[in-house]
């Protein structure tokens, strides 16, 4: 199949699979299944992806987390991430999810024994708490976990959090500028953000060897394919700094990791993007380090 025919054909797919999720009973059917994360293999990539490298972040942007209290916005199907965080010495964990998952079910449990069993070969340096375990979280946990089963929009917090973070979730949101301004009514005096967003192609769009195919599709045809599915919000890194700027977050640090421009045939990129600064768009993922302006500057 030619690149043009491939690209109609893919279009046509997802154009298909937005109309079914529009229809009730398949939504229904589908927000009740697993959404990225599967079951564990038993892989140390599996756990790195979906446990550890979030806490990584962490560690590298801010140093220990011990007695810190950390939200966190759409931990996904499992509190993996969570778990390894409140392991190294975080006073509390809250989960801010509008789909929340089967926390507490046998596939859960198998993500979280796992953890605790690669914790040594993986932060020997930080001893696995005694009273955590993968058996019994998150009951065993008491008012140290807190999951939030609403949109973080709607979210009104009782307490304010020192870390306030999440992981490949943002380039999924509709609204990148109600996202930043929440910082305000949820972060601390003095606390900081920690944000990783996948700005790379996802799905069938990975395939193509032009990493920015996905830009291609008209705004409006985007919308057609994805509206009730969740995909990704094609916002770029100057756009997300610009909603962090007017928010009163200041970027403090942006590690970035940036596609091959000779991948990329600019001049089949589609409307808004070709006025795009070419630096912004070749970034393939980034991740945010934000405090607020008022912080900075006192």
């Amino acid at each position: 199949m030619n690149p043009a025919a491939r690209m109609t054909w893919d279009i046509a797919v997802e154009l298909a699979m937005n109309a079914a999720m529009a229809v009730p009973l398949v939504r229904k059917w589908r927000l009740r299944r697993p959404r990225a994360t599967p079951a564990f293999n038993g892989t140390d990539q599996q756990l790195e992806r979906y446990a550890f490298a979030p806490l990584r972040h962490l560690l590298r942007l801010h140093g220990p987390v011990r007695g810190l209290s950390i939200a966190e916005i759409g931990p996904g199907d499992y509190l993996t991430s969570g778990f390894a965080m409140l392991a190294a010495g975080a006073a509390s964990y809250t989960a801010i999810e509008r789909f929340v998952g089967d926390y507490r079910g046998p596939v859960a449990k198998g993500w979280y024994r796992a953890i605790e069993m690669r914790w040594p070969h993986v932060f020997g340096e930080m001893p696995w708490p005694a009273v955590l375990h993968g058996n019994s979280f998150p009951e065993d946990c008491g008012n140290r976990v807190e999951v939030v089963d609403e949109p973080f929009e709607r979210y009104q917090p009782r307490r304010r959090f020192d870390v306030v973070c999440s992981f490949q979730v943002s380039e999924h949101l509709s609204d990148i500028e109600s996202f930043a301004q929440m910082h305000r009514r949820l972060l601390a005096p003095g606390g900081i953000a920690v944000h990783r967003v996948d700005f790379a192609p996802h799905d069938r769009w990975e395939a193509y060897p032009d990493p920015l195919t996905f830009l291609r599709p008209a705004d409006w045809l985007w919308t057609l394919m994805g509206s009730h599915r969740g995909i990704p919000n094609r916002y770029r890194h100057h756009e997300f700094c610009a909603a962090f700027d007017a928010a009163g977050m200041t970027v403090v640090k942006a590690e970035l990791e940036t596609f091959d421009p000779k991948r990329i045939d600019w001049s089949k990129l589609t409307g808004r993007f070709r006025d795009m600064p070419e630096d912004s768009l070749r970034v393939a993922s980034a991740v945010y380090l934000c405090r607020a302006a008022e912080t900075l500057s006192s």
